[in-house]
């Protein structure tokens, strides 16, 4: 059955106020497998509270609206994170009240057999209004197309033909979408190997939020590891799923926009690519 337009473009979407904490940012970090090399300074300003730097891609993580798919009549069971963009406006404070305000800036028909697209925006601020970043979060409805809306845009996104700028090589822990589970998407497809091969997954995948935080990661290590709040902006798309013990594979490269990137696995699998990024 094709969605109600009025009702998902108007869906009213909760406000909730949270704080971090030092615990909140180091377990973050943690579950994007900062502090592998327990003695790598750079690694242990994210996962020690001397000097505690916030690791820059956490909102996503935070002001999370909830489950509210079903709510606003769409088919949640057949849903995708298609794509993710961030825009860090200025670092995340710890210890301070934030708000965060979701709404739909977009609506997009696929046709009746191919689904649809929401995109979701979410804005995190403090107490006065001064905005700390801003979020785009792309989900493919593959239930709910055909009810005659305007076509999506298309990325014009390409692999540059030449040779990389930079190889970055980060290794997935075992246990990575345990601990990433506990900043707050507890979905058991991530913890639970029953559940994963009910739904067609031979074990346990890792969250498309965690892959995309450890995009974040190779940036910095490729063009600012002295300075991780140098990264300002960082998107792109999930392609297919990672595996926790999974080593990705990020190819980089510099234009006159700013950095470009894709992501592969150790089996030569695209997991992540229309990488896009800037950095101060």
């Amino acid at each position: 059955m094709p969605l109600n337009e009025d009702r998902v473009r108007n869906y009213a979407f909760p406000s909730p106020r949270f704080e971090v904490t030092e615990k909140d940012a180091m377990l973050y970090a943690l579950g994007l497998g900062i502090g592998s090399d327990p003695l790598d300074p750079r690694q242990l300003r994210h996962v020690y509270e001397q000097d505690l730097v916030v690791f820059p891609t956490m909102p996503v993580v935070l002001g999370s609206p909830g489950l509210w798919f079903a709510d606003a009549g769409l088919d949640f069971r057949k849903l995708v994170h298609g794509s993710q963009t961030l825009q860090m406006e200025r670092p995340v404070p710890l210890g301070a009240q934030l708000v965060s305000r979701s709404k739909v800036v977009g609506l997009y028909d696929k046709g009746a057999d191919k689904g649809a697209v929401v995109d979701v925006e979410r804005v995190i601020a403090s107490d006065d209004g001064t905005v700390v970043s801003r979020l785009v979060s792309t989900y493919v409805l593959r239930g709910d197309g055909g009810f005659g809306g305007e076509a999506p845009p298309r990325d014009g996104w390409t692999r540059p033909e030449r040779a990389p700028e930079a190889d970055i090589v980060l290794p997935t822990l075992p246990q990575a979408a345990l601990i990433y589970r506990l900043s707050g998407d507890m979905n058991p497809l991530h913890a639970d190997p029953e559940r994963a091969k009910a739904v067609g997954f031979p074990r346990p995948i890792l969250h498309g939020l965690c892959t995309f935080g450890m995009m974040g990661r190779a940036v910095i290590e490729a063009f600012s590891p002295d300075d991780p709040g140098a990264l300002k902006s960082i998107s792109g798309r999930f392609t297919r799923p990672v595996y926790p013990s999974d080593t990705l594979s990020v190819s980089l490269w510099k234009d006159d926009a700013g950095i470009l990137f894709e992501a592969r696995t150790d089996a030569d699998t695209v997991v992540f690519t229309g990488g896009r990024a800037t950095a101060r």
